[in-house]
């Protein structure tokens, strides 16, 4: 019998309900240390762990891994290689939204009013699908961006000024009156409904503008706020290189100790030491110039000749040759390129791929991206601008119906590893009613109800000119036969099959 059961039974005359709960208490502990990962030996000493929440856990790291970040896509190539291509795959020409009505017309007058705002400039440099991309960026590397709407004259929601993290005064954190209260930037009301942001007027960091030291509020009407939100109760985002920042700085440490060891073990030195009172040779004579004859040399160098002192012994700098770092590196990288975009599109090497492997890579990438794009970029980004123009082209044309459009997102073209192979994987999805053409157009980023007219007037004029492209196929089957069983026969005295 442990001693504990000898303290309970002792006490359980007298104290019973006391009793049970140290009973109760000990049961749990020990189910506790049921798991590995719960105890708080040997092999858990040091694991820190604490049960911050998330806006407090952020406090702590989140401007330097955003500065963090930004250093190592300045620096680092694979930090570079990831952000851009995550970048490219998950905006590409930027995601577009298309609009259905019962009524065409409604539809298509959305349509047009949008495309011609967001291909317009919208911000102090370039379009839409551009302020898209850079704010995506924004995004992976620092964490989050905000997006700040203001009029163009007598027009709401016009213009828009694209802001890195910086922009939101982390230091802005307290309980105000009416039940309000501030988390490091973001204001709360009493039901916890985002009511304004805490921003500077210039970057925090700009050297020229000498930075801005007082933020102000500006009302969460005006803003969107664009972060992967990874816990409940999070206000900021955090910067996506956090979790392999410290691999990516290893593996560029590693590549200079490689490089500089490639480098010594090209070098063949000589040491070349005359004999007593000997003149010595001529290669040990002082170079014009040196002031320092009788110094050893602190570097090694391809061809290296020493010039020793008398009396030392003669030796040759050969060094040896030694490997495994490549696919160190290799497997390192192969960690970092499972929390970012593919292994070969970070570093280029596809010498161990195949058509399966890296078609497993990609599959895996798109899974990420639909989270990436359904889940922060279009809800967060694009779908509140399509809103805010929506309201705006109301107001304009007194047209109502407009707010009714229901939207579909046309993303960016998803390239294929093998266009043979997946599309006919494609085509037999479609075939069988798994997926809609209208669907596997949007994932190439086409507007289905304009490549359907597109193709309608194309075949017309096919039509009217008598042709039979190999490329019809309501014409000509694969094989370049005419499609007789379609109602498409030669003319009279031509063969089909010659035809």
């Amino acid at each position: 019998m442990a001693f504990g059961d000898l303290i309970d039974g002792a006490i359980e005359p007298f104290a019973p309900l006391w009793a049970a709960r140290r009973q109760a208490a000990r049961a749990g502990l020990n189910a506790v240390r049921q798991y590995d990962a719960a105890g708080r030996g040997r092999r858990t000493k040091g694991w820190k762990r604490p049960a911050t929440s998330a806006d407090a856990e952020n406090a702590n790291g989140l401007v330097m891994l955003r500065n963090g970040g930004q250093d190592l896509v300045r620096n680092n190539k694979y930090a570079a290689a990831g952000v851009r291509q995550i970048v490219a795959n998950m905006i590409g020409d930027g995601i577009a939204p298309q609009f259905t009505h019962a009524d065409p017309a409604v539809a298509r007058k959305a349509q047009d009013a949008w495309d011609k705002w967001a291909e317009g400039r919208v911000s102090d440099r370039g379009d839409f699908y551009e302020h898209q991309k850079v704010g995506a960026r924004g995004m992976i590397i620092g964490g989050e961006t905000l997006t700040v709407w203001r009029p163009k004259g007598n027009e709401p929601n016009a213009l828009i000024d694209g802001l890195e993290g910086d922009y939101l005064d982390l230091t802005r954190t307290g309980r105000l009156t009416g039940g309000n209260t501030v988390r490091q930037g973001v204001q709360y009301d009493e039901d916890r409904n985002i009511g304004a942001y805490w921003l500077f007027d210039e970057h925090p960091g700009d050297v020229l503008m000498g930075g801005s030291s007082i933020s102000a509020p500006v009302d969460a009407e005006h803003v969107d706020h664009v972060f992967e939100r990874l816990r409940f109760g999070q206000s900021r985002g955090v910067s996506w290189l956090s979790s392999v920042a410290m691999t990516l700085r290893d593996i560029g440490d590693i590549e200079d100790a490689v490089r500089m060891q490639q480098k010594v073990q090209a070098c063949l030195g000589l040491v070349i030491t005359p004999p007593e009172g000997s003149a010595g040779s001529p290669l040990s004579a002082p170079r014009e110039g040196d002031e320092r004859p009788e110094r050893g040399v602190e570097a090694l160098s391809p061809g290296l000749i020493f010039r020793a002192r008398p009396g030392e012994t003669v030796n040759t700098i050969n060094p040896t040759q030694s490997g495994g770092a490549v696919e160190f590196i290799r497997q390192q990288m192969a960690a970092v390129s499972a929390n970012m975009a593919p292994y070969h599109l970070m570093t280029g090497d596809v010498s161990q791929a195949n058509y399966s492997s890296l078609r497993a890579a990609m599959l895996g990438h798109w899974a990420l991206l639909d989270d990436w794009q359904q889940n922060v970029i279009i809800p967060h980004q694009v779908g509140p601008a399509v809103q805010r123009r929506l309201r705006t082209l109301s107001l304009q044309t007194g047209d109502r119906r407009v707010l009714d459009c229901k939207i579909a997102y046309a993303l960016p073209i998803r390239r294929f590893v093998d266009p043979i192979k997946d599309l006919m994987g494609e085509l037999i999805e479609i075939r069988a009613g798994l997926k809609l053409l209208s669907r596997s157009l949007a994932e190439r980023g086409i507007n289905a109800d304009d490549h359907m007219r597109a193709i309608k007037q194309m075949n017309d004029l096919i039509d009217d000119l008598g042709l039979a492209l190999d490329s019809d196929p309501r014409r000509l089957t694969d094989s370049g036969v005419l499609q007789a069983a379609a109602g498409y026969i030669a003319p009279k005295g031509v063969d089909n099959a010659a035809k």
